[in-house]
């Protein structure tokens, strides 16, 4: 038997025995891609006669059985019919639940944010681990852990927010759950877009990250170093964009010295698809394909997705010519190996329809995707006690674009939004643009233009759904003795106003009217908010806020529900009405979930993992912001003082950061420090206690935020600490401790250096990081340069 081939071998002796048996062209193989888009599962030896490395799963199918077919045709044919017999890598989406036909479809990840609760993250992982794993994918192209500050970003709906802290919190929990304990019943987690992928400048999708170095480190490598740190992160997918003149897929100091080098990264790279591409257009870095493989595998990248262009058999004569050192091409094909083989790819490749399906459509996932939608429902505004409702109405209208329409619980990364696009694409007759690759051309009609999701994709996605509702529908069931009436009254966007009086007509009777506003998460001309769907506009799409105002005019008891990736930003809308509710994209059971916490059943809990713009003209605005920037400093020291901000409106946010509003009310009180002097290296307790004062149960979201009263560098106004979810029933009370490392209050100096510097720093507990009820101080002794590798990154909750 070959050493490879023994399993009870160590893997890098495994690794080493295989790699001194491959051909130059069967170590390209290992680092190379293929995507096929068919109908009809490909005769393998066509594409890949002598194997392959990494496939992408994209395969749309009406019932698994033929997902399970491919994969495990493809494997056999690599296992069997290829010289060395090495299994494929394959790997789909998986940020709202595994991107293939029958697996759960969750909240989305914004949504996920806002319960503020790594145990559900962890509980979704766990889910989504299984049915990967029996349907034969070992790598998800998740978690996004990009932080995202400007809301015009299209993508912004992918990520966990604008705050290292919860962004580090739930990429650690995202990545244990998905690997799992025993990686050879995981799943690869690759966390993206390293680094700095979420400010582009404009907003644009891919464009050139204005960016300083040190907040790069601090703020935008943070939650990928915490998924390395704590949760052993196996791959890591580059940005698409450019950062101080260098393509980041070309960029030795980002892949190599500052991820593996200064982050110990020990996994392998792989490009988001195309982004080799841009070397050559748009970034003209390299002229041609062969000079930017060149230069993406010597700068760090392991494997081009999503096809062979740059790195190709061509590269061997560049080795020939000495331009390119055989040992970086083994490198990237060693860094492959490893991780095949700490999956056990090469003892188990195969599916396992049987299996997969004990872990498909279990009672026990809905109940989860259900409660993870509750809790993500993010109560803006509740004035005049107008919720919760009764269960005695008699009569409700749900009106506007999302009222009856199962397409808006679901976001950009999941399998309906792959429906919506495909077929929308069928009906625009888009055809490939080469084969097996989707490129989706947004062709509009006229600026603004957003394809309204046809009857057709609705009738589709409840079939393939069949246990999900509509809000419409929901309600219906929900409240069998009630009359509930609806009618759409407006498009998702454009002008069509057509049936605005119809709706208008249809409220005016009701006792309670559900408006239904906000965008729509995909692809492409389906879509207001998504992957290279960007806006200068952060407002409501189309003419939906007229709508608003005319349903304000009826002078109803109403309740606004906001279905969207981006939260919020309409002025008119925040002040006007008494009732509001973040919706986000709530998934599967989300009509279920939103009609028990809309009457009471279970009361709102969510918090908001964004600062919310009153509009445009705003941005960037985000909390963490350093002092004597935004909002934070009007009005501060200075020659000219505006408390304002701007001369023409205020510049403080419409919504704050954590902000969540509740059915009950909480207190705290109480708050106390193990040690008010420590060390660097040591660790702080604090604890304080949070009662339910109010008439129900309910859960808050417990804030923990630091500020370091005076710092060599200038540093954020406040920063999150740390979080804790905590169920209280009424009259209740609980005692929450947090620990809390010197090293989290590190900083990087004028040197660059990670540094804990002697001083005060403030702790303030809170139910925003507007909403403060506790503080106090603790000091630093001295200075002290640590490890940035092993610092705190978010400080640990329990509840006693």
């Amino acid at each position: 038997m070959e050493k490879y081939r023994n399993k009870d071998l160590p893997v890098e002796e495994r690794v080493e025995d295989l790699l001194d048996r491959m051909t130059f062209e069967e170590k390209i193989d290992q680092i190379t891609c293929l995507v096929t888009i068919a109908d009809d599962i490909p005769e393998f030896e066509n594409y890949i006669p002598n194997g392959i490395g990494n496939v992408g799963a994209f395969t749309v199918a009406d019932t698994v059985e033929p997902i399970v077919e491919y994969a495990d045709k493809l494997q056999k044919y690599l296992v069997n019919h290829t010289r060395l017999g090495i299994p494929a890598l394959i790997h789909c989406e998986a940020s709202a639940g595994a991107q293939f036909t029958e697996a759960d479809v969750f909240p989305s990840a914004i949504a996920q944010a806002s319960t503020f609760d790594t145990e559900v993250i962890g509980e979704m992982t766990d889910i989504i681990r299984k049915q990967m794993y029996y349907v034969g994918f070992r790598q998800a192209l998740s978690p996004v852990v990009d932080i995202t500050r400007d809301p015009r970003w299209g993508r912004i709906t992918e990520t966990y927010g604008e705050d290292a802290a919860l962004t580090s919190a739930m990429a650690s929990a995202f990545v244990k759950g998905i690997q799992g304990d025993e990686l050879k019943e995981g799943v690869l987690a690759t966390a993206k877009h390293f680094a700095g992928h979420g400010i582009t400048e404009g907003g644009l999708n891919m464009g050139r990250n204005i960016v300083s170095e040190r907040d790069m480190r601090e703020i935008h490598c943070k939650p990928f170093q915490c998924a390395i740190t704590e949760a052993g992160l196996k791959s890591v997918m580059n940005s698409y964009c450019s950062v101080n003149g260098e393509p980041v897929v070309g960029s030795k100091k980002i892949l190599t010295d500052i991820l593996r080098g200064e982050m110990g990264f020990q996994g392998f790279v792989v490009s988001d698809y195309l982004s080799l591409d841009r070397l050559v257009d748009p970034f003209a870095v390299a002229e041609n394909f062969e000079e930017a493989g060149i230069r993406a595998i010597q700068a760090g990248l392991d494997v081009e997705y999503p096809r062979s262009k740059g790195f190709s058999y061509k590269m061997k004569e560049s080795i020939e010519s000495g331009r390119l050192s055989m040992d970086i091409i083994d490198q990237a094909v060693r860094r492959v190996l490893t991780q095949k083989f700490e999956l056990g790819l090469f003892e188990n490749p195969y599916p396992d329809l049987e299996k997969l399906k004990k872990y498909l459509h279990l009672k026990s996932a809905d109940e989860l995707n259900e409660k993870i939608a509750a809790e993500s429902f993010t109560l803006l505004k509740n004035e005049n006690k107008t919720l919760p409702l009764s269960k005695k109405i008699k009569k409700i209208a749900v009106i506007g674009p999302h009222a009856d329409n199962i397409r808006s619980l679901f976001g950009t990364f999941s399998y309906p939004a792959v429906l919506d696009m495909t077929m929308s694409r069928e009906e625009d007759g888009q055809e490939f643009e080469e084969p097996g690759l989707i490129i989706y051309d947004v062709e509009q009609k006229y600026k603004g233009e957003i394809r309204e999701v046809s009857p057709r994709v609705n009738r589709k996605i409840q079939k393939e759904f069949p246990n999900s509702r509509t809000l419409c529908a929901a309600l219906k069931e929900y409240l069998p003795e009630a009359e509930v009436v609806y009618a759409q009254g407006i498009n998702c966007s454009g002008d069509n106003t057509g049936g605005m009086e119809e709706a208008l007509q249809v409220a005016a009777g009701a006792d309670v009217i559900l408006l239904t506003i906000g965008g729509k998460n995909g692809w492409g001309v389906t879509s207001t908010v998504g992957e290279g769907i960007d806006s200068t506009d952060i407002d409501l799409p189309g003419r939906q806020e007229e709508f608003a105002r005319r349903v304000y005019d009826l002078h109803k008891k109403t309740v606004v529900l906001h279905y969207d990736g981006r939260p919020l930003s309409n002025e008119f809308v925040a002040s006007h009405f008494d009732a509001i509710m973040e919706v986000w994209q709530p998934g599967e059971y989300g009509s279920q979930a939103l009609c028990k916490v809309l009457f009471g059943e279970q009361s709102p809990s969510g918090h908001l993992p964004v600062t919310v713009a009153r509009n445009v003209g705003q941005l960037p605005v985000y909390y963490g912001l350093p002092r004597g920037s935004g909002y934070v400093s009007a009005g501060h020291t200075g020659m000219i003082r505006n408390k304002n901000g701007y001369i023409n409106d205020t510049a403080e946010p419409l919504y704050y950061f954590g902000h969540g509003l509740s059915y009950t009310e909480f207190t705290y009180s109480d708050l106390q420090m193990d040690k008010k002097n420590i060390n660097p290296d040591d660790t702080v307790k604090v604890t304080f206690t949070v009662k339910n004062t109010g008439e129900y149960d309910g859960a808050e979201v417990a804030q923990l935020y630091f500020s370091d009263r005076v710092a060599s560098m200038v540093r954020p106004t406040k920063e999150l600490a740390g979080f804790v979810r905590i169920f209280l029933k009424k009259g209740e009370k609980k005692k929450v401790v947090f620990e809390i490392k010197a090293s989290q209050f590190a900083f990087l100096d004028e040197e660059m250096k990670w540094k804990v510097e002697k001083g005060e720093i403030e702790l303030l507990a809170g139910s925003s990081c507007e909403d403060i009820r506790l503080s106090d101080i603790v000091s630093i002794s001295e200075d002290d340069y640590i490890d940035g590798k092993t610092r705190g990154f978010y400080a640990k909750a329990v509840v006693c």
